[in-house]
């Protein structure tokens, strides 16, 4: 082989045209080379590449190859001053250049000493490459493009041409920000969509769809890649190829303080970091507009700067919602929609009085103080960073705002969860504190008629101190509205055992008999209606009796058994309207 024949192969680690050159004899690298194959690392890589190239990625590399017997230089790149380039576990060069590439680092130079098997074998590469030769080649990996065969057909081979960054990618119908260009193989323009939002699995982009939605999947925020894609793929002669770059991933989410989706952030610039504000954190907030969606909402004073206190009811509920799920220098769009939207309206944005049904903002989190965590409180920080944020919550409660009432009044509950190690008198400070938020996250529930969960804060209360009248009373104010008449009644029973005066559980009690004399009403009607449909129909034929066909015992199956005599389908429902009686008739 002459130098010139070198050149045009690839150099010394190419194979020649006598050797084995098909895939199907390339073994991919093991979790550690062979015997035949020895690495000796002349430099390492910069600590922040750290990444190694996989098959079918095109690598590019300088080397010198020498012969280990004698340690004359048989080829050498560098004297070209020329980098060599192919692509890893194609059989395109040698087999110990293949397992001994994909070791390395970007930036590392490797000393790979490879017996005749994984070289040029008992043939040799005449005239300078004798036969059963052992080489000697000193490789550095200057770079490599990441190749994919997207579809497994190489319709679509896909190359990253710039790494993204973060470790999240997007998902099947997630909203993103791309760029793409379209060329043909001469590198004629057919369409360059510039910039552009795009919902992933959507038909916005034609005929290259499918393979740049299977592009996207893999790439992660920041990524350029360009994809090589057949006629199949493009619906165009010759194929052509698509610049694409993942600009933004638009992760959305709901929060609402109810998780009803009514406030949807969606984020269109990733902030800084993983903190976000905290309840009592300081921050400044950028509202840069105000819509219905395609125009600006009358009397939107324009773009301004707000400073506040998280969580203490100084803007309005869904510029807190926002905040609290944002990092600094995070830029979002926020989306307002029915009953909430009445809870934009901002006043310090010209917005008070909005009684539209949707407002969509656009904001950026410019900085926030970041206070004490509560883990790192000290037990008597704990109990006074309590007490201040039960006020807060108290004057939002008064205010109306139950929501983020509710959210201060969970917190504080939660930030008294573990108190068996405080001192005794900071342990039934901490105890009274959270059995008031616990009493009060019931009233909050009862206003957003969360019943179920405004039961479950009563009996928290009621495990420790079971003659509460509070807790007692809101109970029974939510079996009412659960329909549940006879523990109502019973609830409000025990509130006035308690408290003869309690006007509210005498007034109560009488709203539930009502309910519960209705509710008998309506089965006693449904009963009767199931007794006049007895007789109708078609006559049944004469009984005849069968003969047993199995292990089965006729006698098992009461399905169609009839009600007994004296039998009521009311239950529990008269004995609880009876236990009342004494009650209400001593009112």
């Amino acid at each position: 082989m002459s130098d010139d024949e070198k050149g045009e192969n690839g150099g010394m680690g190419a194979m020649g045209d006598d050797d084995m050159s098909d895939d199907d004899d390339y073994a991919p690298p093991a979790e550690q080379l062979p015997e035949g194959i020895k690495k000796e690392i002349l430099k390492a890589a910069p600590s922040d590449c750290w990444k190694k190239p996989k098959g079918g990625d095109e690598v590019t590399v300088h080397y010198v190859g020498t012969l280990e017997s004698d340690g004359s230089e048989f080829d050498s790149s560098r004297g070209r001053n020329k980098p060599f380039e192919f692509t890893l576990g194609k059989g395109q060069v040698i087999q110990g250049w293949d397992q001994g590439v994909a070791t390395m680092k970007k930036g590392e130079l490797a000393k790979f000493t490879l017996a005749p098997e994984f070289a040029y074998g008992e043939s040799g590469s005449p005239p300078k490459i004798p036969e059963n030769a052992t080489l000697v080649f000193e490789v550095e990996l200057l770079s490599w493009a990441s190749k994919d065969d997207l579809f497994g057909d190489e319709g679509v081979i896909k190359t990253q041409t710039k790494e993204g960054s973060g470790w999240k990618g997007p998902k099947e119908n997630d909203e993103v920000l791309i760029y793409t260009k379209v060329e043909k193989e001469d590198g004629t323009v057919i369409e360059e969509k510039g910039e552009m939002e795009y919902v992933i699995g959507s038909d916005n982009l034609g005929a290259f769809g499918k393979a740049c939605d299977k592009a996207i999947l893999g790439m992660k925020r920041g990524e350029e890649a360009t994809l090589q894609c057949s006629k199949e793929y493009s619906g165009i002669e010759g194929g052509a190829k698509v610049s694409l770059t993942l600009k933004e991933i638009y992760e959305t989410a709901d929060v609402s303080f109810t998780k009803t989706k009514t406030v949807m952030k969606k984020c269109v610039k990733e902030g800084e970091g993983y903190d976000k504000p905290k309840d009592g954190a300081s921050v400044t907030l950028s509202v840069e507009s105000a819509t219905d969606g395609v125009s600006a909402i009358p009397g939107f004073t324009g773009a301004k700067v707000l400073k506040f206190t998280a969580g203490n009811g100084e803007v309005c509920d869904a510029l807190e919602a926002a905040i609290t799920e944002m990092k600094k220098g995070e830029i979002a769009v926020v989306t307002v929609t029915g009953a909430s939207a009445k809870g934009a309206a901002e006043a310090q944005l010209g917005l008070k009085g909005f009684a539209g049904e949707k407002i969509v903002f656009r904001v950026e989190l410019q900085d926030f103080e970041k206070g004490k965590d509560t883990w790192s409180m000290s037990e008597e920080e704990k109990v006074e960073f309590g007490l201040a944020r039960k006020e807060v919550a108290t004057e939002l409660f008064k205010s109306g705002r139950f929501a983020m009432a509710l959210g201060r009044y969970k917190k504080i509950v939660e930030l008294f969860n573990y108190i068996d190690n405080f001192k005794e008198e900071n342990k039934e400070k901490a105890k009274d504190l959270k059995k008031v938020c616990e009493l009060n996250k019931a009233a909050c529930y009862l206003k957003i008629a969360d019943y179920d969960e405004a039961k479950k804060a009563c009996g928290e209360v009621l495990k420790n101190d079971s003659m509460n009248v509070k807790a007692l009373y809101r109970k029974a104010q939510c079996d009412y509205h659960l329909k549940n008449f006879s523990d109502c009644m019973l609830g409000c029973k025990r509130v006035v055992e308690i408290d003869a005066q309690n006007k509210d559980a005498r007034a109560l009690m009488k709203q539930a008999q009502a309910g519960q004399k209705e509710e008998d009403k309506k089965s006693k009607g449904l009963f009767a209606n199931m007794c006049k449909a007895l007789g109708k129909g078609p006559i049944p034929p004469p009984f005849v009796e069968k003969k047993p066909t199995g292990d089965m015992d006729d006698d098992d199956d009461e399905d169609d058994m009839p009600m007994d005599e004296g039998e009521s389908p009311k239950g529990d429902a008269q004995m609880a309207d009876a236990d009342a009686k004494p009650v209400d008739s001593g009112a």
